[in-house]
């Protein structure tokens, strides 16, 4: 193949995307599943993990994750997720914002992200807020968390108010980023 040919190639990623909604179908993972769709279309290995159906307790702050392996002691469903997150290129952190804030299963799965979130390096970030009228401090919380990571870029924010469903250019938006991710 001819230099040529490999630059005109788009390399599959492998794409991570995190809905901390408790609701399927909520306005966060709504956009969450426009990401998805738009990353598959384009031919990347892309995930979602709704933490809702996922039975994981809070961070116990034991330490017993500090070790060479990374592995919390509590054999739940966080550790595939971690493993996932190592091994991607893109993570989407997406969440509905209640009292101006990220939601608590979302700041709860960050607490269980201390094994790796210094082990996160040089991944593209994308956020998705959801909220009736306004986002608050919500943001500020998502990019203290990435801002743990080595050489994180943020790609984009989403922040989307109201009934998601009816906003098509959104809806749009969103896709096109997980399509071009």
């Amino acid at each position: 193949m001819s230099q040529k040919q490999k630059r005109g190639l788009k390399m599959s990623k492998k794409v991570v995307v995190i809905s901390s909604s408790p609701r399927k179908g909520g306005n966060s993972d709504t956009l969450c599943d426009e990401f998805v769709k738009g990353a598959k279309d384009a031919g990347h290995d892309a995930c979602k993990y709704f933490l809702e159906d996922i039975e994981f307790s809070s961070c116990k702050a034991c330490y017993k994750c500090k070790t060479p392996e990374m592995k919390c002691f509590q054999d739940d469903g966080i550790a595939e997720i971690l493993d996932d997150m190592m091994q991607a290129d893109v993570i989407v952190y997406a969440t509905p914002v209640y009292y101006y804030e990220m939601c608590g299963t979302l700041k709860m799965f960050f607490d269980r992200c201390y094994p790796i979130f210094r082990h996160l390096e040089n991944k593209d970030m994308y956020i998705i807020l959801a909220a009736g009228s306004s986002c608050g401090d919500a943001l500020t919380g998502i990019r203290s968390f990435i801002g743990f990571s080595k050489n994180p870029t943020e790609k984009e924010v989403f922040e989307v108010f109201g009934n998601v469903k009816s906003q098509k250019d959104e809806l749009k938006k969103v896709y096109d980023a997980g399509y071009n991710c």
